[in-house]
């Protein structure tokens, strides 16, 4: 465990050396926020609510799902398609580690460094122009927290497993079309799922992405009963088991792929 969170450190670390780009990305993450609360506002304007959905919901939306975007992120499917294709993985495959891990934590340490130095700068600029209060039910707190975990095991596993598929397809360079087209559209952080048509939601409910982030964001909102929250707990369970089975089965076929190229 230690070794891990020497990684999280040492990316945390390779981070802040580019302090520039941290700035530019704080000033990035506030144009992008003040921008969607001015559209949300614009829709909204002359009416109350809309789908029962009231525009300080949506201002709130905005704003913890920039937050919780920061820990999400992941690179991890560019990440190894790289190290794939410039064959820099077979180093990390001799180091006396896990590799998965090994890349898990990598990506938290540099979310950590997002979060800090690019999302809260941003969110409290915000909160002055928005007027912006942490939203939470005491009651759901709790589940929220554990279907944030659960959103994060989900995309960074999912990831994971999409970074593997590079071993047989030899480029990474569908990974970036992938996760951007499927995941913007079917996961309803930039449009909530509570303005989709019913086939689109239909299909989004069928897919692991709204659990990443749009559900624990219902939750923390109160948009979701005690029971409702528990059942999308259970479904991402459901989808994180899913996901280390077929983790598991690709890296053993990953394993006889590099023995039987490597001798």
């Amino acid at each position: 465990m230690g070794v891990y969170l020497e990684f999280i450190r040492i990316s945390f670390s390779q981070k802040f050396v580019y302090r520039m780009n941290s700035y530019i990305s704080a000033a990035s993450s506030l144009i992008k926020m003040l921008i969607l609360i001015s559209i949300w506002t614009a829709l909204f304007k002359g009416q109350t609510a809309i789908g029962g959905i009231q525009l300080t919901d949506m201002i709130n939306f905005v704003i913890v799902n920039s937050i919780i975007g920061s820990l999400i992120y992941s690179n991890i499917a560019n990440e190894i398609g790289s190290k794939v294709v410039d064959g820099s993985i077979s180093t990390d495959f001799i180091k006396p580690i896990n590799f998965k891990y090994y890349i898990f934590a990598n990506q938290i340490g540099e979310n950590v460094y997002m979060l800090i130095f690019n999302t809260v700068p941003a969110i409290l600029l915000i909160s002055i122009y928005s007027g912006f209060t942490w939203p939470y039910q005491t009651n759901s707190l709790l589940l929220f927290f554990i279907s944030l975990i659960n959103g994060f095991i989900i995309i960074y596993y999912f990831n994971y497993i999409l970074g593997l598929t590079t071993f047989w397809m030899t480029t990474s360079f569908y990974i970036d079309w992938f996760m951007k087209a499927f995941f913007q559209l079917f996961a309803g952080t930039f449009v909530p799922l509570w303005f989709y048509p019913d086939f689109l939601l239909y299909i989004s409910k069928m897919l692991p992405f709204h659990l990443v982030a749009f559900e624990p964001i219902a939750i923390l909102l109160g948009k979701l009963s005690w029971h409702e929250s528990l059942q999308v707990i259970c479904t991402q369970f459901v989808w994180i088991i899913i996901l280390i089975v077929v983790e598991k089965l690709i890296w053993r076929k990953v394993e006889k792929k590099v023995i039987v190229h490597g001798g």
